[in-house]
């Protein structure tokens, strides 16, 4: 007979563990997740929530392996809910970073995590928010102009721009109607009425970067190449997980990071940011 790898006791034949120690595991399981989104939601410590955490484990019998990754995921779930509410400065990014240190996580651990992610991008709209702006030094890089600091650059981006079609619907050709010999009547054809529709066409994928003053944009398959200013920029729409920029008399160009999901919320952000205080800078100069 087979051994519950839940509780220990007899499970029975061709079976792994009693279906009610599952059940109450996968309970558990989800009480941690909850615990440790809530505990970062809140704003607590870790060693606020411990005792806590190990009462849930113990009482669901929990392996530790299955404990950890559901700590983790509740980490990464209260990570970014925190980080998409508001912008995080340095000392509550250490103070996030130090639950999952006390859980016993490593950075290696969540460092691929949604969670993580966010709480970068969202420090980072922070720093701008707060004129204290680490200049960007990735590989995405561009001729930028003199006083231009870089911010924020990522490569694999689809540019795509609207398309708006016209088709005529509910129309007709005309028939001509025999009146004598070889004399009709032409009853005209119509094209009915006009209809639009608006769709997205790709136009090419490059590198972006995201300055103090303006966005570039640099095509790798077709070679578009722009600088947009802020000062041009009609208005930013947001997606979830891409950003659209609209031109003063031009159609809305939409910038979508292919690897980087649900980033759409950060480049919104941050576009607005700097280009309401690029704004406030040529304001000041010409007051």
């Amino acid at each position: 007979m087979s051994v519950c790898r839940y509780c220990g006791q007899n499970a029975g034949w061709f079976s792994e563990a009693h279906e009610s120690c599952i059940q109450k595991s996968n309970q558990g399981i989800e009480a941690l997740k909850a615990c440790m989104a809530n505990a970062i939601a809140q704003g607590k410590q870790y060693g606020e929530i411990k005792v806590q955490l190990e009462k849930i484990i113990a009482n669901a019998q929990i392996p530790q392996e299955q404990a950890l990754a559901a700590i983790k995921e509740g980490w990464s779930r209260g990570a970014e809910t925190r980080s998409i509410a508001q912008p995080i400065g340095d000392a509550e990014y250490s103070a996030i970073c130090g639950i999952y240190r006390g859980a016993g996580l490593t950075q290696d651990d969540v460092l691929q995590t949604k969670g993580f992610r966010a709480m970068a991008f969202s420090l980072r709209l922070w720093a701008v928010l707060h004129d204290e702006i680490d200049p960007y030094e990735g590989p995405v890089r561009f001729n930028t102009q003199s006083g231009e600091v870089p911010v924020f650059g990522i490569a694999n981006v689809l540019l795509s721009e609207e398309q708006t079609r016209s088709t005529y619907v509910g129309g007709y050709s005309g028939v001509s109607i025999r009146v004598a010999d070889g004399l009709y009547y032409h009853l005209g054809g119509m094209r009915g009425h006009r209809e639009q529709s608006t769709s997205l066409q790709e136009e090419d994928y490059g590198y972006f970067l995201v300055t103090t003053r303006a966005v570039y944009f640099g095509g790798t398959e077709k070679g578009i190449n722009f600088r947009l200013p802020y000062s041009q920029v009609v208005r930013f729409q947001p997606y979830s997980d891409a950003v659209g920029i609209c031109k003063n008399g031009a159609k809305e160009k939409i910038f979508a990071p292919q690897q980087v999901p649900d980033i759409g919320w950060f480049l919104f952000n941050i576009l607005q940011a700097l280009a309401a205080k690029e704004s406030q800078v040529k304001l000041r100069a010409t007051s």
